[in-house]
This record gives structure tokens, C-alpha cells and sequence, in this order.
């Protein structure tokens, strides 16, 4: 496959600081952004890193552009292919080894993630590596049906694991029409299907693998100037092309939705109860309060946590996930019951404490403490250049823009207890909530 090469001279560089006004910015490194005419964007991050850079690319396709009929499983697909190598770099590993550098990718609902983190000094060498392998990836169909059957033995081997089981079981009851009723990996009957699927692949890549639907972080011991220059130099003559997918809205759910699973297997009672979210906003509170308030009322230091799992023991974990998506998605809350005989009253006391939060107003304190948990454990976790260039990965993938992170630290700040109220009285609400219950079979 190779896509044509346009001059470089059709690019124009926009250089310009993402932090316009320093002292008020969260994130605390200096950043440039390179804007292609093309569409591609790349933000430069400079960090205190000597000799160690990394170089990540971002792609805003996931699983929820997997909308034909048959095709599931695709973009996880394509986290595989992407290392098979061009005509230029056959050898992607054997190249990349050579440099020392440690690579991967993953995949989720939203997007597809490449990352690689090596020696400075070869930056020129791995932008020429990951811009080639973006716009001129190559393999034959009998390639193809070797990866397609490794990616069936890996949906094999994680068939019976018991959170992948109860998370599928989730999302076939909360979705009906959005592509989020998926598991990135795939139906298994597409991932079985998929080795018949080469003319499907090379089409997907030619879609969704086009500049204006990428976005390139690199981040650590950065010179800007040659940094901009090598953008402007790999990825300028890099074609627009980007069809997206149309993606179908869910579907207001107007009442409670109830499932019992059986798992194949040995497992104490979980109850995952779930309740339909917002899309992901920088600059909504209300949905930034939702997040916050996960974390108030159900996260690890909650009075629920020391009252179930530490105090009473009616429950063995607490877990909660309050993080928004792309497309309106859904919050959780999930516990495993100590005993069989636990499972309704740890249900019935976490829906007692929504209750509570649809009526009472936390205490400042609370809030401002789950508010700075948030940030500085933000700011804790920026650690390696990979760690600096993943901050950007969130913002992008669900807005398209790397600014949306100091939007929603800035809107973060302003989360008032009224608005962590407000945020349960409009989505932890009984029409808007699917709760499955996973036991063990016999």
C-alpha cells in the first residue's frame, strides 16, 4: 500500500507557546505547537530529561468507530499491524532496536496510541521511522491473516477472564446503538471473520491513518527549533484523507435496566451498577464535578470504602470509574461482595449513598481535597518523558486539543460542592441506571 507524497511545500508551520500565560498553567514545562496545512498537529514539550526523549502519536480512532456491521476489532487490529514495517524500514523492530528505544501501542474506545521512548540524539532518525510507518505501512494479505489469527488467540486467552466476561455483559445492556456495546478487542465472531477482511483493512487505514486525524507529542530533552523542522520535514507531504465514521447516537434509556450473569467459573457476587454519563468536556462543570464526585463518594477514602471493605468487611473492594469519554458514556460503580448473602445490602447502601449526594451538600473540605488529589496526583505521575507526553493523550483523544488540558484543570478549580450536588441529581438518577450482578455458576 502507499499513499502519494505531495510537496512539502503545501505545509505551513504555526509555532506559538500552549501555556500563553505561564504562571496561571498546571502543566509546568514549556510547550510549542507545530500546525501542518495538512491538519497534523505536534506539540513540543520541553523537559528537564537529559539525553532521553519520548515520541508518541496519537490517533483519534477507537473501537466507537467500528460501526459496520461485521468489523469490530479493527483499530486494536491496526496497534498490531502498525509495527510490520514500509518499504523503506522493513524491519520496524530491527530498526527501533538499534536505537535502543523501548516501544508500544495500545487501544481503547476513543483512540489508538503509539509511543516510543529512546536517546535524544537519534530524534531524527525515529521521526523519519514513525512518519514513514504512518503514511506508508506495507503488508501482504498472507501478513495480514498471520496477525489477524494472533489476535484471535489473544481474544481466546482472555475469553474467560472474569472482568473482560462482566464487562462485556455491561455493555450489551447499557448500549444498543453506539459502538461503545463493543469490547475494543472485538465480537468473537468478527475477530474469527477478520482473516477474510484484507481489502477491509487496507481501506480502514486509508481512512482513519490521514494527518488531520493524528496528533505527534514529543516530549523530554527537546531542541525546538530542530524539533519544529523535522515535523515540518516527515509529516508536511503527508496527504489529507480522514473520513470519519458516522457514528450512531445512543438512545435516551427512560427506566432502570437489571441483568444476572453467571460466570463459567469461581468468583465471590459483584455489583456493577452504571449510570449514563456525558460526553468528556474541559470546560462543563457539571461533568468535571461528576468526576470529582467518584472520587468523594466512592473512591478509597470515602466513609462508604472505610464502612464496607474496611469496617464491616460485607464487601472484599469498592472500585469506582468516573472518568468520561469521548461520546456520553457511562460512570460505575462496582463492588465484590464478601459473601453471597452481602450482595444486596452492599447494592442496596451504595444506593443509599447517591441518595445522600442528591440531597447534601459535601463539605468544602472534602471537595478541595479530592480537587488537589486530582491535580497534583496530575502532576506526581510526570515522571519520565513518556509520562510528560501521555498528559496530552486524554485532552486530544476526546477534544482534538492539547489546550483542553489547562481548560480542565481551570474548570476543575471551580467545582463547588453545589455543582458536585447538581452532578448527582442529574446522572446518578434510577431511569439512567443499568446494574448487573455477575455470580458464579454451579
Amino acid at each position: 500500500m502507499k499513499l502519494t507524497i505531495v510537496a512539502a511545500a503545501t505545509a505551513v508551520l504555526v509555532a506559538a507557546p500552549l501555556n500563553a500565560q505561564r504562571q496561571n498553567a498546571v502543566f509546568p514545562y514549556q510547550v510549542e505547537t507545530v500546525a501542518l496545512e495538512n491538519g497534523l498537529h505536534a506539540h513540543l514539550v520541553k523537559a528537564p530529561t537529559p539525553g532521553q526523549v519520548a515520541y508518541i502519536t496519537i490517533v483519534r480512532t477507537g473501537s466507537r468507530d467500528e460501526v459496520e456491521k461485521g468489523k469490530s476489532g479493527f483499530a486494536h487490529f491496526f496497534e498490531h499491524m502498525m509495527f510490520h514495517g514500509t518499504q523503506k524500514y522493513p524491519d520496524y523492530d530491527g530498526e527501533t532496536t538499534k536505537l535502543g528505544a523501548f516501544r508500544n501501542g495500545t487501544t481503547n474506545q476513543d483512540r489508538t496510541l503509539y509511543y516510543l521512548v529512546a536517546n535524544s540524539a537519534y530524534l531524527d532518525k525515529i521521526a523519519d521511522i514513525e512518519a514513514d510507518r504512518f503514511q506508508n505501512l506495507k503488508y501482504t494479505e498472507a501478513e495480514f491473516k498471520t496477525e489477524a489469527g494472533a489476535i484471535l488467540g489473544e481474544h481466546q486467552q482472555g475469553a474467560r477472564d472474569p472482568d473482560r466476561f462482566l464487562n462485556e455483559r455491561v455493555r450489551e445492556t447499557v448500549f444498543r446503538q453506539h459502538p461503545y456495546g463493543h469490547t475494543t478487542i472485538g465480537y468473537e465472531a468478527d475477530v474469527r471473520a477478520m482473516p477474510q477482511g484484507y481489502a477491509y483493512s487496507l481501506d480502514f487505514f486509508d481512512r482513519f491513518y490521514r494527518p488531520e486525524n493524528v496528533t505527534v507529542v514529543i516530549a523530554g530533552d527537546v531542541d525546538f527549533g530542530k524539533a519544529k523542522a523535522l515535523v515540518r520535514a516527515r509529516y508536511a507531504g503527508w496527504r489529507r484523507g480522514y473520513r470519519p465514521a458516522t457514528i450512531p447516537a445512543e438512545p435516551p434509556q427512560s427506566a432502570p435496566r437489571r441483568q444476572a450473569v453467571t460466570y463459567p467459573g469461581r468468583t465471590l457476587p459483584i455489583v456493577s451498577i452504571h449510570h449514563r454519563a456525558p460526553a468528556w468536556s474541559a470546560t462543563d462543570r457539571r461533568s468535571v464535578a461528576l468526576e470529582v464526585l467518584g472520587r468523594v463518594a466512592f473512591g478509597s477514602n470515602s466513609p462508604l470504602y472505610r464502612r464496607l471493605v474496611l469496617q464491616e468487611r460485607r464487601a472484599q473492594s469498592l472500585a469506582q470509574s468516573f472518568f468520561l469519554n469521548r461520546d456520553p458514556y457511562i460512570v460505575t460503580v462496582e463492588a465484590m461482595a464478601s459473601r453471597a448473602e452481602d450482595a444486596a445490602s452492599v447494592e442496596a447502601d451504595i444506593l443509599a449513598e447517591m441518595t445522600r449526594y442528591q440531597n447534601e451538600l459535601v463539605e468544602p473540605q472534602r471537595i478541595a481535597d479530592a480537587k488537589r488529589n486530582l491535580k497534583y496526583g496530575f502532576l506526581m505521575g510526570l515522571e519520565s518523558p513518556l509520562d510528560i507526553a501521555s498528559a496530552f493523550v486524554r485532552p486530544v483523544a476526546n477534544s482534538g486539543r492539547a489546550e483542553a488540558l489547562e481548560e480542565y484543570y481551570r474548570t476543575l478549580e471551580a467545582v463547588t460542592p453545589e455543582d458536585v450536588r447538581e452532578a448527582a441529581r442529574t446522572y446518578l438518577v434510577e431511569t439512567a441506571r443499568t446494574t448487573v450482578v455477575m455470580t458464579q455458576g454451579s
